[in-house]
């Protein structure tokens, strides 16, 4: 988070989102092309691929839209992001699960009885990382319209506006 951070402030959000979001759907793709055979070290390196990607593009996006909220409604954004990231999260992982359930069981189905079921397991997952690379690619997609919020003057802090130091003391 530090580092992208200081990025932020450096680049943008925009170019911060853009390489965040393209590093998380290569990830993603090459956890879809996942086998049986797969290495385990081809997987970590992937995860931890995903995760600095993830680094690279939630902070700044939800820096952004802090930023581009009027000052005085700050207060009121932030919980209200917070609770429609999880209500999106949460409906994400049903979809996902629900997909992944039935991917396992049409691969099943197709292998017949006489397969190895962990083969039909690895497909549904493969199949299930490659739809969420190809939504991250369409957030790859988005993020090249994000633009610099434009505050106007009334939403600046004015002098008498600014946070007292002493309310965060317990911090």
């Amino acid at each position: 988070m530090p580092i992208s951070g200081r990025l932020f402030y450096k680049i943008g959000a925009k170019r911060l989102a853009f390489i965040g979001l393209a590093i998380v759907s290569s990830a993603l793709f090459i956890l879809s092309s996942v086998s049986v055979d797969t290495s385990l070290s081809l997987i970590i390196v992937s995860i931890c691929t995903l995760g600095l990607g993830m680094s690279f593009s939630m902070m700044p996006l939800n820096t952004h839209v802090l930023n581009s909220a009027p000052r005085r409604l700050v207060s009121r954004v932030t919980p209200l992001t917070t609770a429609a990231q999880q209500v999106i999260v949460l409906f994400a992982v049903a979809a996902l699960t629900g997909y992944l359930t039935s991917q396992i069981t049409s691969y099943a189905t197709i292998a017949g009885e006489g397969a190895n079921p962990l083969a039909a397991i690895v497909a549904g997952y493969g199949d299930t990382f490659f739809l969420s690379a190809c939504i991250a690619s369409v957030g790859v997609a988005l993020s090249l319209i994000l633009r610099k919020p434009r505050l106007k003057e009334e939403d600046q802090l004015d002098s008498g506006d600014e946070p007292n130091p002493a309310m965060i003391m317990g911090y």
